[in-house]
């Protein structure tokens, strides 16, 4: 149900993200909030993916990614009172007439705006090489589409297989705001020998389990800063930690530190943990136990006595067993009748694994001194100016780009910054006088790409010329250097990065032509843009501009003659 709470605070990151992005309307700034917290893709993806605005046929974005293909339909309502009322149910219409077409392969380039076809064309492509699922994303500030409207929805596109429905309403979103204010904790623990008992009902699960205390310290440690406690594992505990000025606390200190601390296990009620997974393998002695998503939601203050003891002497902290009770769930309105408070979390993504690393501190330190606030976790900084923020994910696409001369990758598999390319782009000789170089190229680009899409979205007239720009600007920048290093460039001012990029937009325009005429009606910038062999097809007709030492080029080609002995 809705209520003032989450609509304020869903209107106010709404109302930040209009000011940050420059958005003309809020419904489009509510569609990238979405976007982001959902499916946690940045500026770049988000831009690509929207289609919203006339002739939409009721799809407001499309994210393609492997063999998913997920389809969005957003209602934003600007007063409360409005919040009360269903998701629309001819919108939800709309899009099931759209889909239909799109499954029958009966929509025409009239139907819908420029944008919508390339995402159209895109997944008539992609079903050639097999099928697709489809993923429906139904979001709004309102409340959910009715139960006889999600059904005639559903039953509809149900015969088409492959699909799963998902309706986000105002208490959903603000939920998912709530997640990723907070850091996720994952870990691990043993069960110690067999001393371990589950039980599942329906969606729940529990395990009742002996653990060692050592275990548990080492899972709420804060590895970043030794000797503190990772508090965001006990966001969803009711009671702050009372310190050991509480007489309860200092009784659980002292036992721990005593010769009898053996009978801890007795005097405990040990802790409970609320987790979104708990995996380990059954009938094993001591197994592994992997708990994802976790939350320390009755026995937090127990957990801070250990910890202060387990400082004291750690070696006393060895003998300790404790009771633990561990609840698996990813309803989080079971999680409230346990813990009093929502949050449901997603799993740790791997820029968060590398978040702490040293080398994204030490960029973090280098850019602040150059006036910008580089954010090594997403959305870092949110109440910074946007102007000087830096995302890490987007640097590291720039850096592998242009220094690594991958474009396409840079493009389309963004999970290589953070994974196996992560060494090559973030290591002891990247500096962030470095990464800024390409992002100052990208700059420009970036706005003029946000101004094509807007373009295509509402079906106003571009320049055959510029359509391009909007899925080459990775392309492009990597095309900057090239021609930077073959004239010697200084990439160091306006006017130098202007001259660079207007050739590389001339020759990768060039290379269009060539690759339409060859590749006839098959021919889209999308997917030409998204082949990995387009990074060598365009650095060899670049590089074939600038002739070795020695051979003569035309003077009109802006080039030189070779000088001659008389």
């Amino acid at each position: 149900m809705p209520n003032l709470s989450a609509f304020s605070m869903i209107k106010e990151k709404v109302t930040k993200y209009k000011d940050d992005y420059s958005l003309e309307k809020v419904g489009t700034a509510f569609a990238w909030l979405c976007l982001e917290i959902i499916l946690d893709l940045n500026a770049d993806e988000i831009e690509d993916c929207l289609t919203d605005g006339p002739q939409d046929g009721g799809i407001d974005a499309v994210y393609t990614s492997g063999r998913d293909v997920n389809v969005f339909s957003f209602k934003y309502a600007t007063t409360f009172e409005h919040t009360r009322n269903n998701f629309p149910e001819n919108d939800l219409d709309k899009l099931l007439v759209t889909m239909e077409r799109i499954y029958s392969k009966s929509l025409t380039k009239d139907d819908v705006n420029d944008v919508l076809w390339e995402k159209v064309c895109e997944i008539w492509e992609r079903f050639e090489e097999g099928p697709l699922n489809f993923k429906y994303y139904i979001c709004s500030n309102k409340e959910k589409p009715t139960p006889s409207a999600q059904r005639k929805f559903q039953n509809n596109l149900d015969r088409f297989r492959f699909v799963e429905y998902h309706y986000f309403d105002q208490e959903d979103l603000a939920s998912k705001i709530l997640e990723k204010k907070f850091r996720k904790v994952n870990g691990q623990i043993r069960f110690v020998e067999k001393q371990y008992f589950d039980r599942s009902d329906g969606p729940l699960r529990g395990v009742v389990a002996t653990v060692a205390a050592t275990d548990i310290i080492t899972l709420v440690e804060d590895h970043d800063n030794p000797g503190k406690l990772n508090e965001d594992a006990f966001n969803d505990n009711a009671r702050i930690y009372l310190k050991l000025e509480n007489k309860i606390n200092t009784s659980i200190y002292e036992t721990a530190l005593s010769d009898e601390n053996f009978e801890f296990w007795y005097l405990n009620n040990g802790i409970t943990i609320i987790c979104e997974e708990c995996l380990y393998t059954p009938n094993y002695r001591t197994p592994t136990v992997t708990l994802k998503n976790l939350q320390i939601v009755n026995g937090g203050q127990t957990t801070h006595a250990l910890f202060e003891a387990f400082l004291k002497d750690p070696e006393k902290i060895d003998n300790i067993l404790l009771l633990v009770r561990i609840c698996q769930t990813t309803d989080y309105h079971i999680s409230e009748k346990i813990s009093e408070t929502t949050n449901r979390q997603t799993p740790v993504v791997t820029r968060d694994l590398h978040a702490n690393d040293r080398i994204q501190k030490q960029l973090e330190e280098e850019f602040r001194t150059l006036n910008f606030y580089y954010e090594r976790k997403k959305n870092q900084y949110a109440d910074k100016p946007k102007s000087q923020r830096l995302d890490s994910e987007i640097m590291g696409q720039l850096y592998l780009a242009y220094y690594i001369d991958m474009p396409s990758e840079a493009k389309n598999s963004k999970v290589l910054v953070f994974g196996s390319k992560y060494d090559d782009i973030f290591n002891e000789n990247t500096t962030a006088s470095m990464m800024l170089l390409p992002y100052r190229i990208y700059l420009p680009l970036e706005a003029q790409k946000k101004e094509i899409q807007k373009k295509k979205r509402n079906r106003t007239p571009i320049n055959e010329r510029d359509a391009f720009i909007s899925r080459a600007t990775f392309h492009i920048l990597y095309s900057v250097k090239l021609i930077a290093e073959k004239e010697g460039i200084e990439l160091n001012s306006t006017e130098s990065i202007v001259q660079a990029t207007q050739k590389a937009l001339k020759y990768i325009e060039e290379v269009i032509a060539k690759e339409a005429r060859s590749r006839g009606s098959t021919y889209t910038h999308d997917k030409f843009f998204k082949e990995t062999q387009t990074n060598k097809i365009i650095r060899d007709h670049i590089l074939k501009k600038y002739p070795k030492e020695g051979q003569a080029k035309d003077a009109s080609s802006n080039t030189l003659w070779a000088e001659t002995e008389v």
